[in-house]
């Protein structure tokens, strides 16, 4: 009999994916009605990512889709007055962030297509979900691009996966940017260090735009060897770029309690935004392709991420997280 188990159930009206791994006592909830979001991830009998409240201040609170569990982003951050230019083309994005700036897209807040989950020894607990752009003519309107974000979490030996594959369906080239917003859930007021691969960092404001050039600083060279994590001010927000050459793992340890967090990233994501909320005992460690607003920077391409994603590429990637 195999100890994984994938399935539906309904919580407070919603149907949720819940994945479960009852060797390692790990389960994964995820919200297909609101961005796919996997809201919830406990393993060992320990709360990893941060749910909401309840579901439906998910569904209803403003801002909610961006402030809990893991928000999947396209475009990752912020676009200055919602517009840029890519191939000599204007897009224009909702300004979701009155009143001057578009905020995370709106893959987090719509509704995906399930189509599949299962369980077996071999594959673990597995939930792949869909979201077409072309289903979607709000979006089209200001974003007239056939992109298919396909996403896949897995539950398998006390791990959870997270694998991803965005599709150019059209015949043009589309802006490409895209990230992941996980908030772990941490226990502040205890003696905590986080260690990532940083090679830069970025100046930035706080609300994440770049007001320079990267450079290596005494910051992201501590990262390397670890900052505490009780010293990071609240809507503190900072932004590096890995080193290429090093096993891109970060880790959050939590001394008091013997255990670290470990969040494996996919080479896709050269950038990590650090962002910790004021609203909850949480630290995200957000992967993104680009830095934020690149398509607006004066700086090279290569160096900010700004890229597009060609007619009938692919873009395949999977990061991730256990505990140690």
């Amino acid at each position: 009999m195999s100890n994984y188990w994938a399935g539906s159930v309904i919580k407070e009206g919603f149907s949720v994916i819940q994945l479960t791994d009852d060797d390692s006592q790990s389960t994964a909830e995820l919200i297909p009605a609101i961005g796919c979001n996997l809201f919830r991830f406990v393993c060992g009998g320990q709360e990893i990512i941060l749910p909401p409240a309840s579901l439906h201040a998910l569904h209803q609170d403003t801002d909610a889709a961006f402030k809990y569990g893991t928000p999947i982003l396209f475009p990752p951050n912020r676009v200055r007055q919602g517009r840029f230019t890519f191939k000599g083309r204007e897009y224009k994005l909702p300004l979701n962030e009155p009143p001057d700036h578009h905020l995370h897209g709106e893959l987090c807040t719509k509704a995906w297509t399930v189509s599949g989950y299962g369980a077996s020894q071999e594959e673990g607990a597995w939930v792949t979900s869909r979201f077409r752009l072309a289903e979607h003519p709000e979006i089209m309107a200001y974003f007239p691009h056939l992109l298919t974000f396909t996403m896949t979490y897995r539950v398998k030996e006390g791990r959870l996966y997270q694998e991803g594959v965005i599709e150019n369906e059209g015949m043009e080239e589309a802006p490409f940017a895209f990230g992941l917003h996980p908030y772990f859930a941490l226990p502040f007021g205890e003696s905590m260090v986080l260690r990532l691969p940083a090679a830069e960092e970025w100046p930035v404001t706080n609300q994440a735009f770049v007001t320079g050039l990267p450079e290596a600083t005494a910051f992201s060279r501590r990262l390397s060897e670890g900052i505490t994590l009780e010293d990071y001010p609240q809507l503190g927000c900072s932004l590096v770029t890995l080193d290429q050459a090093l096993d891109r793992t970060c880790r959050i340890e939590m001394k008091d309690r013997g255990r670290t967090i470990v969040y494996q990233l996919d080479p896709l994501f050269p950038y990590v935004v650090l962002f910790r909320p004021d609203w909850a005992e949480a630290y995200s460690l957000e992967p993104y392709t680009y830095v934020t607003d690149a398509f607006n920077l004066p700086y090279e391409h290569e160096q900010t991420g700004a890229r597009g994603i060609r007619a009938g590429e692919q873009i395949r990637f999977a990061n991730r997280l256990w505990i140690e």
